[in-house]
This record gives structure tokens, sequence and C-alpha cells, in this order.
């Protein structure tokens, strides 16, 4: 794949769209967390093991949809980025 290509792709990203799937995703690695720590504190440990692990995985999409965005809007995309709710 060329980079004319890599910059079609990103021409039609719904950055919209990508921001809420983004923090539906980032929500829901905060309740696998959540799950682990129970887990954990039943001493579940293979299963929080487990939890740790789809934790961390889908902790790397996050960052790099992150970097992804942060360089698509650095070269002028319309990038949409969500506040994280506390």
């Amino acid at each position: 794949m060329s980079l004319s290509h890599l910059h079609a792709a990103l021409n039609r990203t719904d950055w919209a769209a990508l921001a809420e799937q983004k923090e539906v995703l980032a929500n829901e690695v905060a309740s696998i967390r959540s799950a682990r720590a129970l887990l954990a504190a039943h001493e579940c440990d293979s299963a929080a093991d487990l939890a740790l692990d789809q934790a961390e995985s889908l902790d790397g999409i996050l960052h790099w949809l992150d970097a992804l965005m942060d360089a698509a809007q650095q070269d002028g995309f319309p990038v949409v980025f969500h506040m994280a709710s506390e």
C-alpha cells in the first residue's frame, strides 16, 4: 500500500464515529481492569491474569489509535477527539 492509499483511507474516515468507537474501547478496557481487580481479590489468579492480558492487548490498540489520530491531525485531517470522562 502506498502513502496515497493511506491518505485515501484517512480521507474516508468518519472521525466522529472513530472517536466514539475509541471511547467505547477505552471504557471496555477500564471494565476489564475493574473485573481483574475483583478476580484478584477473590484469588482467581488465572482468570485475573487472562483479564490483564486482554486489557493490555486492547491498550495497545488504543495507543495505536492515539498515534494514528495525532498524526492524521498534524497532516490536516479533521480528527475528532472526545475528552475522557472522569
